[in-house]
Formats: C-alpha cells, structure tokens, sequence
C-alpha cells in the first residue's frame, strides 16, 4: 500500500489496478507520468483530489483502454490537466486546468476517450491534433472554458465527410467558442489539389453539435464554406477570381465561376444534407 498516487504510479507495472481511497488530497510535486498499462479508480462517491502545477502525462501503448484514470478530481495551475500519447479512458472525473483540460497528440487516434466527464474553467477543454480526432467523447461536458474542442490539423474532402462522429457526444456549457478548427485542409475532388487554411487562420463555431453551423474561411486557394452538423462536416470550395479586366476587386470568390452571395451560403446549408 502506497501513501501517494506518485509513489503507486512509479512502482506499477503493466496490469497494475491503483484503488484510490475516499476522501485521499495530494498535491502534486510534479508530472504524474503513466507509461504503463495501469488503472487508477477513485471512490465511489469522486471525492480523490489531486492539485498541482503539473498534471498527468500519458503515454503508454495506444490501445483504446491502455490506461484508464477514472474518478477522480484533477486541479492544474500550470501546465496541461493530462497530456495523452497513448491510449488512454478518462471516465466520471472533474478536469479543471488554467490552460488546457486535456490535450491528445496526433497519433493516439480513437485511443483516447473521455467519458462521463466535465472539463470546466481551461482556456481550452479538449485539444485534439490530426488522428487524435478520431477521440471518442461520450457524455462528456466542457463548461465555462474560452473554447470549448479545438482541433488542429483537420484533413477534410470536398464535399461532406463523416469525421466528428465520435466527438459529438459532448456538451457545452457557457463556453466563449464551442469548437474551432486551425490549420485544416481539404482535397478538391476533381483535381486532388490540396487547400490549406491560411497561416493563424481559424474557424469559430458555436452552436455545434446541437444546430448546424456554417463559417466562411479563406484558404491559400479561395474561400471555402464549412458547414458542421452533427458527426459531418461539408467543404464548399470557391476559386479566387481576378476580375482586374472588369473593375471588380481582388478578393473576389466565386463557386463555378459565378458570384458568390449570402443567399448562396443559406442554400448551401440545406441541400445534399447527408
């Protein structure tokens, strides 16, 4: 038996199941790394409390349920709540973080899943790059955080695509931004040409996942219309024009050659639902 979730956490091995007492308070003196296949489960009634600069750090395999940090109470005042690199459950905890609640790398992909959970007070809840949007969020609740998702590296078709699925079981509550996506990019169907999101450009949604969400966003090809709904997200190209010979301005945007107005973007988030 361990005084400390430290000490248990540095002497476990793959397998090991740390059972957590109620009422335990500990303060961390430092990153919690987790590198191996553990499960650490807090009492029945939640009240395990961890508070620190640092937080807890992921990474053993990425399996779905690698590790598995279930009720607990985990506050950070500096640094990230919980970094995952490897498969990693986080199930019925309290998440509070000056910055971000928890930040999933690229790689994990559907490994990491937050169930039963509730991020509040981050600059940002959730953090997910590249494959780490294909996260799992199940009954999952951000509050009174400035952005609520946000995703960084979203790889998208023109067209719809079926890729926030698995994060639309999530909730938000008084966030400033419920999602917003940086550094997207998106295939143009015809040609395979690849569009990306201008430099420090993002996209700001909020709404989503309750009522579609539309955003107009330049890219270094033309505008693009990106339409979120539920699990799906609709990419609408337009082709920068250069309408010098007309007296038209430069920035122009049109779909098909022709202009592109509001009412085109009211059309757009009506038809060829999936």
């Amino acid at each position: 038996m361990w005084p400390t979730l430290a000490a248990a956490a540095a002497h476990a091995m793959d397998g090991t199941h740390i059972q957590i007492s109620s009422g335990h308070t500990e303060e961390l003196r430092g990153p919690l790394i987790l590198d191996q296949a553990v499960c650490i489960e807090g009492p029945a009634d939640c009240s395990a409390r961890f508070v620190g600069a640092d937080g807890i750090i992921v990474a053993a395999g990425n399996r779905s349920n690698t590790v598995v940090v279930r009720r607990i109470r985990l506050y950070v005042t500096a640094g990230p709540a919980m970094v995952v690199a490897g498969g990693c459950t986080v199930d019925t905890c309290e998440i509070r973080a000056n910055g971000v609640g928890i930040e999933a790398a690229s790689h994990t992909g559907h490994g990491v899943q937050v169930r039963r959970t509730v991020v509040r007070g981050c600059q940002v809840g959730i953090s997910l790059a590249g494959g780490a949007v294909a996260a799992v969020l199940d009954n999952a609740r951000i509050e009174h955080c400035q952005c609520g998702v946000l995703l960084t590296g979203l790889e998208l078709e023109e067209g719809w695509n079926k890729v926030l699925v698995s994060l639309a079981g999530v909730a938000f509550v008084e966030t400033d931004a419920d999602l917003r996506v940086r550094a997207w990019s998106i295939r143009e169907k015809a040609s395979g040409v690849v569009r990306k999101a201008l430099p420090d450009q993002e996209v700001t949604i909020s709404g989503w996942p309750k009522e579609p969400c539309s955003n107009v966003a330049p890219t270094d090809g033309g505008a693009v219309v990106l339409t979120f709904k539920e699990g799906w997200v609709n990419a609408t190209l337009f082709e920068a024009e250069d309408d010098a010979e007309e007296g038209g301005s430069h920035s122009d945007v049109s779909p098909s050659k022709a202009s592109f107005h509001e009412a085109d973007m009211l059309a757009l988030e009506t038809k060829s639902d999936p």
